[in-house]
């Protein structure tokens, strides 16, 4: 009698859409964007992250968190670049306002070159002397349309002070129809150029500071809740983040459902460790799970910048064996931490 061996394997199923095609499985996902670096021979990676929900999550949440937000914006300064040099979308650039800029301070740019770490040229915009303050108010071209300018706050219209930035004759010009359009008299004079914004010399470096303004929306706080959950799956396994309770945030990331619960804050991530004014190294990134007030809760820091909390699981606790964190530095094998008992001083 001829002997048939019969092979078995547990079933793959994806911990965000319930996929089980084992032919939508050839790719893995990694727990931290490879854009914010790799991890030495420990490189966490998920290989029960169907390739559909994958590639969703690359084109738009782990772009958008390497490229349009502050800690994205951050990695260029270790010097991990992008391969695109476009604008940023979700943010907004300016010269600070203080002695090293002087009359060019609030000059608003394009962003930051992901390529190289340095800032693209100035937008198209339009600046008002404001005579009660005596600074002058920006407004970019699509500002324009149906702009006022009372004469208690920018004097009468004859003795007004105005100026046009842009990066080329074109942009100026655009600026300049915009303002007719509006019933704004502009005399030309010409671009206004701010020296720092124009083509450097060969070896020239100048530093600047710059104020980035933004918003903390539910596309960039799924791209952070992404990596929490990675983080739980992969330390906890998917047969713990496949349970029901964690379902609220599989769909919050796969799908954009209902927004989870969270506090976002600039406090130390290391309590007990690190203060205000002594604080880990900042090219590194936090993670922990750990139970609080009756949830399970996810926090999560890069580069020592601001702290993120979660409620990734409601009225649903781990066991403390459970509670994990982690911190990760590119280049260096993942550090496991633990909690310290409270000292009894």
């Amino acid at each position: 009698m001829r002997k048939i061996t019969v092979m078995t394997h547990e079933t793959q199923i994806c911990v965000y859409c319930g996929d089980t095609n084992p032919a939508d499985f050839a790719g893995k996902e990694h727990v931290l964007p490879q854009s914010f670096g790799t991890f030495g021979s420990k490189t966490p990676t998920l290989h029960c992250v169907c390739d559909p929900c994958n590639s969703f999550f690359k084109k738009e949440l782990d772009q958008l968190l390497a490229r349009d937000t502050l800690e994205g914006i951050t990695r260029y300064k270790k010097g991990r670049f992008s391969r695109e040099a476009r604008a940023q979308k979700g943010l907004q650039f300016s010269i600070s306002e203080n002695e090293e800029a002087g009359e060019f301070g609030g000059v608003m740019v394009k962003g930051v070159d992901g390529t190289t770490g340095k800032l693209l040229p100035p937008i198209a915009q339009f600046h008002a002397l404001n005579i009660t303050t005596g600074q002058y108010d920006k407004f970019s071209k699509e500002q324009i349309r149906g702009l006022k300018l009372p004469e208690e706050v920018y004097g009468k219209p004859t003795e007004r002070k105005y100026r046009v930035i842009a990066a080329s004759q074109e942009e100026h010009d655009a600026v300049v129809q915009e303002l007719r359009n509006a019933g704004i008299p502009y005399r030309e004079k010409g671009r206004f150029q701010p020296p720092f914004l124009q083509t450097e010399k060969p070896g020239e470096t100048i530093e600047l500071e710059v104020k980035i303004e933004g918003t903390i929306d539910d596309a960039k706080k799924r791209a952070l809740v992404k990596i929490l959950f990675n983080f739980a799956t992969y330390y906890l396994g998917p047969s713990e983040t496949l349970k029901t309770e964690w379902d609220k945030a599989r769909r919050f990331v796969r799908f954009g459902g209902e927004t989870l619960k969270a506090r976002v804050s600039d406090k130390p991530f290391w309590d007990g460790q690190e203060t205000k004014n002594l604080r880990f190294e900042d090219d590194s990134y936090n993670l922990r799970i750990e139970n609080l007030d009756g949830n399970v809760v996810g926090v999560i820091q890069l580069f020592n910048l601001l702290t993120y909390e979660f409620i990734l699981a409601e009225n649903y606790s781990l066991s403390a064996e459970q509670e994990i964190a982690y911190r990760f530095t590119p280049g260096q094998e993942p550090q496991r931490c633990v909690k310290w008992p409270k000292p009894n001083w």
